[in-house]
């Protein structure tokens, strides 16, 4: 397990400590992606930018390749940002295994329609994070629900792994990653593709780009009225956590329902980083989902954003070895 991995998990245990359960809006993508500037659905903060596009469908134009952002400080690898990316969408599966010199290989991946009953005809379990790990290639495998998103392969196909030189649908070109995920450092403008396909061809690359679209939610996680969503409003919802009779926003009632839970703080994690004019009472104030680091560390984000987007009901391994 490596260390975004182990984080991952003990910042999990000390904020979530009960079972989360999600309500999933049914829409899987926005518009066309051009360039990052399209991208709804951002993970991690920090002065860096990267991109990845799945695509489950090689060169269709009728199932769209969906885009992710990821934002980093340091060093970042294709696999942090893959793996980041799976934590934070509750609605995106990975079945992996460690294989080779390449490092973790992808055997599958999935995405459900939105009704957050994802799950394989071959019993595959998946963790809370949405990982699953197979003890050797696996081939055959098939979402039991026809309206989910899923491929895999290892011999009768695969999943093929792309970098871009420069951004591949305004001028540049997809070139095949010279080395998996593991070894892949990410440099800032970064795009990545991954692209089922049956002809072990090292040449298709993620087409018919859409943005993959962050969970929503509706409410006003803006606690103190600073105008600001950030972690002072934390604090606020940690200090008032359990209240319940008619708590108020200040105390951390995001939503309204008079209560302050987990379902308070998926309205914070979703609107983290988001200017909003001051509260009135019974409005929400309008915000844009994407994350920055205004008052917490950029990878404390990234765990709380993990710990709320993903339900506790799944069960299963580690994906990275």
């Amino acid at each position: 397990m490596n260390n975004f991995r182990q984080n991952l998990v003990h910042f999990v245990k000390f904020v979530a400590t009960a079972a989360i359960a999600l309500v999933l809006v049914d829409h899987s993508a926005a518009g066309p992606v051009d360039s990052f500037d399209d991208i709804e659905f951002w993970v991690g903060a920090g002065g860096n930018r990267a991109a990845v596009a799945i695509d489950w469908d090689k060169n269709s134009t009728a199932t769209p390749a969906l885009v992710w952002g990821f934002r980093w400080d340091g060093t970042a690898t294709g696999q942090t940002m893959l793996s980041a990316i799976v934590a934070a969408d509750p609605r995106l599966f990975v079945k992996s295994e460690g294989h080779g010199a390449l490092g973790s290989a992808i055997y599958g991946l999935g995405y459900d329609d939105g009704d957050g009953e994802f799950a394989l005809d071959d019993e595959t379990t998946f963790d809370e994070f949405g990982f699953a790990s197979s003890a050797g290639p696996a081939d055959s495998a098939a979402a039991l629900d026809a309206d989910d998103l899923y491929r895999e392969g290892w011999f009768l196909g695969y999943w093929h792994y792309g970098r871009a030189v420069g951004n591949p649908y305004d001028g540049g070109s997809w070139k095949p990653a010279p080395t998996g995920m593991t070894g892949r450092t990410l440099s800032d403008g970064d795009w990545d593709s991954w692209v089922y396909t049956e002809s072990f061809a090292a040449t298709p690359f993620a087409v018919n780009p859409v943005a993959a679209e962050p969970p929503s939610s509706a409410g006003n996680a803006d606690f103190n009225g600073d105008g600001a969503i950030d972690g002072t409003d934390f604090l606020a919802w940690q200090r008032g956590f359990g209240s319940s009779g008619n708590a108020s926003l200040e105390q951390g009632d995001a939503n309204g329902d008079g209560v302050v839970d987990v379902a308070d703080l998926s309205v914070w994690t979703s609107t983290f980083g988001a200017m909003t004019p001051p509260p009135t009472a019974g409005a929400a104030s309008a915000v844009v989902p994407e994350p920055s680091a205004v008052g917490l560390a950029p990878g404390i984000v990234t765990f709380i954003v993990a710990a709320v987007r993903r339900g506790a009901c799944r069960q299963g391994g580690v994906a990275w070895k």
